[in-house]
């Protein structure tokens, strides 16, 4: 499976940050700002890692989202900036949805369940 990371939205600091990272442990090829990874079994994987990278540099301003249009593309987004790209958080799991009515029938289930 071909992973995709865009780093569009990121800085020059998280993107250095990231390339650093997954480069260590994966062949990687580099189209501008997306890092491609040939053969990565595990889209999880590389969402966790990059998630748990951001918080030990202490970024708290942005997300790792799945992109719901393109299979399996991870995007660094700004938190703020994230709903005006059709893409919608849950504010207590992260997961992400294509409406604002998807992602509250989501967190509806979080005060039933």
């Amino acid at each position: 499976m071909v992973v995709t990371i865009d780093l569009t939205y990121a800085n020059d600091r998280m993107r250095n940050l990231i390339l650093e990272s997954i480069s260590r442990n994966s062949p990687i090829d580099q189209n501008g700002y997306n890092i491609i990874m040939q053969d990565e079994p595990d889209l999880k994987r590389i969402k966790s890692r990059i998630e748990k990278l951001l918080d030990e540099n202490d970024i708290r301003d942005f997300i790792v989202a799945e992109n719901t249009e393109k299979e399996n593309e991870i995007a660094i987004l700004k938190k703020g900036d994230i709903e005006q790209l059709g893409i919608y958080l849950c504010t207590h799991c992260g997961v992400s949805f294509e409406s604002e009515i998807q992602r509250i029938v989501h967190q509806r289930i979080h005060y039933i369940g």
